[in-house]
């Protein structure tokens, strides 16, 4: 299928958007690379919303200007640091390579062209494009603003890199995360006298095993909660007993029941203080979404194979729309090494991608029409 060629057109595209050093700590470059995005869309006769949300910019392009299109194309432009010659995008055979590339300059590359196509229909769909920069640190003041700003879509596509084999498979599965900071209080003492103190870390340890305990119960090979021992703080000199220590957790949950077991079997340790220092929610959309069904089809039909549901454990900013009821899935090009020297988007992907994401397009109608028709 050759309606429309898009390799040279996202090759290019993404390129320009990698020579923008758009990482946190640069927020000039970042505003350089949304003013870039901007101008592509109002060159291509798009409404273009633009905001700033406690500084973060983010933009919301759209046929006419609405806040619920039935279907938002969701991308970043924020990238993680990296060393200079990372940001000098190259070209080796068929890897577009360097900082951005895969995460995900080259998805968002990619939609753009994808919605000033479908932008130039004599009847253009009911497709919007969300382009946010914070995602790196959370999707705060992006995503999850826009969405309590009223943008309402029925339906979500995230461009973020597909790594797994099948990397034109559809993800509609994402664990949620939960950080927790677990802090043990003791009481300070000479290192000389520990009967006058109690030590903290001490306290800590001890409990330990019943952490370890309480993860266990959620235990699932496939798609079970997993946690990581992140970071243990504690004490300041080695000669004084520490009167606080600190256990910091990373949570990897696929039910929301699953995380509220889990915070309240830890409060019922009594040695232990249980702070939430950020959360998302899990991503679950129905196989039966009949945009979820009409972008699986529409992927078939240009790639001539089976295209599946797959899942994946790692957070997106599609988590703010879980949480909003909004449903969702990733679907972005094949890519690789996401905040990695060897980061790259392959390049031969980007025409099965796009002409997908194309032919949906032009069906989002007819999938808004089964949507309304199945909820009766």
């Amino acid at each position: 299928m050759t309606e429309m060629p898009y390799r040279d057109r996202v090759v290019d595209l993404t390129t320009e958007l990698m020579t923008y050093k758009s990482t946190e700590d640069r927020p000039e470059e970042i505003d350089a690379c949304m003013d870039h995005v901007a101008a592509f869309f109002e060159d291509a006769g798009l409404d273009v919303q633009r905001h700033r949300f406690d500084g973060t910019p983010s933009l919301v392009a759209t046929p006419d200007g609405s806040k619920a299109p039935a279907v938002m194309f969701h991308g970043h432009i924020d990238v993680v640091p990296g060393n200079e010659q990372l940001f000098e995008p190259t070209i080796d055979g068929n890897k577009l390579q360097g900082r951005g590339s895969a995460d995900m300059k080259g998805g968002v590359a990619s939609m753009m062209h994808v919605l000033s196509d479908l932008q130039s229909l004599e009847d253009p769909p009911s497709i919007g494009m969300m382009v946010v920069s914070d995602e790196e640190r959370g999707g705060l003041q992006g995503a999850n603003a826009l969405i309590q700003e009223g943008y309402q879509p029925e339906f979500c596509i995230t461009s973020e890199p597909n790594n797994l084999d099948g990397y034109i498979d559809v993800i509609n599965r994402q664990k949620g995360i939960i950080q927790l900071e677990l802090t043990a209080t003791g009481i300070s003492a000479h290192a000389a006298t520990p009967e006058n103190g109690e030590n903290a870390i001490e306290k800590l340890m001890e409990t330990y095993p019943e952490i370890r305990d309480i993860f266990a119960e959620y235990k699932d090979e496939e798609w079970g909660t997993t946690v990581n021992y992140g970071r243990i703080e504690g004490g300041t000199v080695i000669n004084q007993l520490p009167d606080e220590a600190r256990l910091s957790l990373d949570v990897r949950f696929p039910k929301l029941e699953d995380k509220d077991d889990i915070l309240m079997k830890l409060r019922e340790i009594s040695t232990i203080d249980v702070k939430s220092r950020g959360e998302g929610a899990p991503v679950d959309t129905d196989p039966e979404n009949p945009y979820a069904q009409q972008l699986i089809q529409k992927a078939e039909e240009v790639i001539d194979q089976e295209v599946k549901f797959a899942s994946k454990p790692h957070a997106s900013d599609l988590r703010h729309f879980a949480q909003q009821g909004i449903p969702g899935v990733v679907f972005g090009p094949e890519a690789y090494g996401s905040h990695e020297p060897f980061e790259h988007l392959v390049i031969d992907s980007i025409d099965d991608y796009c002409q997908s994401l194309y032919q949906f397009g032009k069906t989002v109608t007819k999938a808004k029409q089964d949507q309304t028709i199945s909820s009766q």
